[in-house]
Parts: structure tokens; C-alpha cells; sequence
């Protein structure tokens, strides 16, 4: 309740701090400049406020033919959308909110509300069909033959992803491209991704640019 309060009081300082300096700015002292600035061959605009909001969308043609090909089952299909309240912007991580930590198998039966043993389940089978990913420790397998530690689990940006299509994380882009269970599977999608040599960040490219770039590697 405390916790609420202060962020509350927080947040209304805020806008009070921004009302007041909006009041405080000489919009005549201003179209003086930008005129000025306009003789120069340059322009003055106001800054647009960001939305907040937090987003993950889905890749529409992609899920579609994920659908259609029932390559999943209901259930399957259920937890996966589920999941992308969880999404973590950019690195497209299940992770818990308010810790800004990879979640855990029982965590994720918690928030969902369902039973460990099943939700395991059917995570394994997500992974197994390409709609999930997770980095291991291979010193773990090596050592224990399992996972130890916890198993940072990533959606598939092919067919869900919370960023810009334009630039997907470097690291998630090669695990995607190097365990393609889908396109193993047959399951042919419209939007594929792609990290060109040399580039910070892959991108969605249609299918025919994604089999050109393709080739052009093996080259």
C-alpha cells in the first residue's frame, strides 16, 4: 500500500514538474527562433511524448500458417499465447515483470494458474515444434546430464516478438537461424528471420528475400 502510495506521489510530481515547465516556455521567444532557424534552411518541432504502453505482437501470416498447418495442438497453442504478457521487450525472454527475471517452469504454472507437471509438458513440446527456445550450460549437461540452473526460455520472434521487426537481438537472431525446427518441419512461413554477416541486429525478411540470402551464404 506504502509502495503505491510513493509511486503515486512520484508520478503526480512528475507531471506537475513538466506542466510547470510547458507554462514556463515564451512560445512568442520560440517562433522567433524557429523563423530564424527557417532562414538557415533549418526547422524546430515539438517533441513527441512516447506511449508507454507496453506491446508484444504477433506475426499474423506467420501464426496463421502455424495454425494451418496444425502444427499445434490447442493446448500447445493456448500456453504460447499465454506467455506473451511475459514477453521481455528486445531480447524476447520469458521473464517475470517486477523482477526482470528469466522465469522459472514453476513460476510460469503459477502465473498461469496451472498444474507444474502439465505446463512442463508442454513447454518441452514447444520447444521440441520451434515456438520456444532456451539456452543451456553445456558444462552443466557435461557434468550432471541436466540443466542445474535455471533454463532462460525465449520466444520464437518468427512468430511472436515484443521490438522492432527490424532489429532483432544478434544472439536470439543465430539460435533461431541454427535450430530452424520449423522450416525442418516443413512448416514453410511467410516472414523469416535473418542476421546478415557483419550486422548489430537481424530482421524479418519475406520468404523469397530470406531463400536468396540464403543461398547467397552458401556461395
Amino acid at each position: 500500500m506504502t509502495g503505491n502510495f510513493r509511486k503515486s506521489l512520484s508520478e503526480a510530481e512528475g507531471k506537475a514538474r513538466s506542466s510547470s515547465m510547458q507554462k514556463a516556455v515564451d512560445l512568442s521567444e520560440v517562433t522567433q527562433q524557429e523563423t530564424k532557424a527557417n532562414q538557415q534552411g533549418y526547422g524546430l518541432y515539438k517533441l513527441k511524448q512516447k506511449n508507454k504502453a507496453l506491446f508484444c505482437q504477433a506475426i499474423q501470416e506467420n501464426l496463421d500458417t502455424v495454425i494451418q498447418s496444425k502444427h499445434l495442438t490447442n493446448s500447445e497453442l493456448g500456453l504460447l499465447l499465454s506467455l506473451m504478457p511475459l514477453v521481455q521487450f528486445h531480447s524476447n525472454a520469458i521473464i517475470n515483470r517486477e523482477t526482470n527475471e528469466f522465469m522459472s517452469i514453476s513460476e510460469i504454472a503459477r502465473y498461469l494458474n496451472r498444474e507444474r507437471s502439465a505446463t512442463s509438458k508442454t513447454i518441452s513440446q514447444l520447444l521440441a515444434k520451434g515456438m520456444l527456445f532456451e539456452f543451456v550450460n553445456a558444462q552443466e549437461i557435461k557434468a550432471h546430464k541436466r540443466n542445474v540452473s535455471q533454463r532462460p526460455l525465449f520466444m520464437n520472434p518468427e512468430i511472436i516478438y515484443a521490438g522492432d521487426r527490424n532489429r532483432i537481438n544478434a544472439t536470439l537472431a543465430r539460435l533461431v537461424m541454427e535450430f530452424d525446427i520449423l522450416e525442418r518441419k516443413k512448416v514453410y512461413l511467410a516472414w523469416k528471420l535473418w542476421l546478415k554477416n557483419g550486422h548489430e541486429f537481424g530482421r524479418l525478411y519475406r520468404r523469397k528475400t530470406y531463400l536468396q540470402l540464403k543461398r547467397n551464404e552458401r556461395v
